[in-house]
């Protein structure tokens, strides 16, 4: 594909159907459902599971009748439940990606022995920059100075954002990154990166003692079981409608010039011809002589 090809829009959403495969890019908050239709939230293998409530009814019986023994599944910053089935085909590409439907996925996350510790998965009355108050999970993107991707987990490509974010949040997240770095979008709108700890806000100590008992504790199973040593902060909100993000397919040196392209490139290599003998330095003209000895 040429430079500036995007995907289809995934305002196409629509005309999708449950089992439909998933034409869009692969993201989003994790979330898993067993055979009995419980879905919950977890953040290492072997920890605690925090249930979702409420349960989408409806979403369940969508899920188990495309995976009945349960499994993985993500929401993306727009709502849209995905998971991976098996192709069944006996092709190398063992599982496929499919859409199962929509959730309005703000609720709580609660703990199945002790539902007083229940997590907010959309805090109120947070400012940009404070403590983000609840789990760190979301659609992951990337950003560096003007430049906002999305990458492939298996392809390693990048792809770039074909619409800009709304100033306000560009420019908190460089003020909290200058550097650039991941964050991430949760499927109610909610902007959320992290931050070294030597960046943290003054009052950083009394925020932490407002966090729930879950919140701290995930705060450090992070620190000593995934060694990330940075503090989650919220960033802003994206409204339902400046989300999904849309993403441009990468440009593969194997892909044709476009028109346009071919023209500039021509043009450059021509002007690269119009310097007058005297204008270049000695380097220009000096051979790369590395390893000619050894001939």
């Amino acid at each position: 594909m040429t430079d500036n090809e995007t995907s289809p829009p995934e305002s196409t959403i629509d005309a999708l159907s449950p089992g439909d495969e998933w034409p869009f890019h692969y993201r989003g908050y994790g979330l898993s459902i067993n055979q009995d239709g419980d879905i919950w939230w977890q953040a290492y293998n072997g920890t605690d599971r925090f249930d979702l409530e409420p349960v989408p009814s409806g979403l369940v019986t969508e899920l188990l009748e495309l995976k009945r023994s349960g499994g993985a599944l993500r929401v993306t910053e727009g709502g849209a439940v995905i998971t991976r089935i098996e192709t069944g085909d006996g092709s190398s590409d063992a599982y496929k990606t499919v859409y199962v439907g929509q959730m309005d996925l703000d609720g709580r996350l609660v703990p199945r022995d002790e539902p007083g510790h229940a997590v907010p998965i959309s805090p109120n009355g947070l400012d940009p920059g404070d403590f983000w108050k609840s789990v760190y999970d979301g659609a992951t993107y990337s950003f560096s100075g003007e430049r906002f991707w999305w990458q492939d987990g298996e392809t390693k490509l990048r792809h770039s954002f074909a619409d800009t974010l709304p100033r306000e949040i560009t420019d908190e997240l460089k003020r909290l990154r200058m550097n650039g770095g991941r964050f991430v979008i949760t499927p109610c709108g909610d902007v959320v990166t992290q931050i070294p700890n030597e960046k943290t806000p003054p009052d950083i100590r009394a925020q932490f003692r407002e966090l729930s008992r879950p919140v701290k504790r995930f705060l450090q199973l992070r620190r000593d079981r995934g060694n990330v040593d940075m503090i989650p902060v919220y960033v802003g909100h994206l409204s339902a409608d400046e989300r999904p993000i849309e993403v441009e397919e990468p440009t593969r040196l194997t892909d044709p010039l476009s028109e346009q392209e071919e023209a500039s490139l021509e043009a450059w290599v021509a002007a690269m011809g119009s310097y007058e003998e005297s204008d270049l330095s000695e380097d220009d003209h000096r051979r790369d002589d590395r390893g000619e000895g050894s001939r």
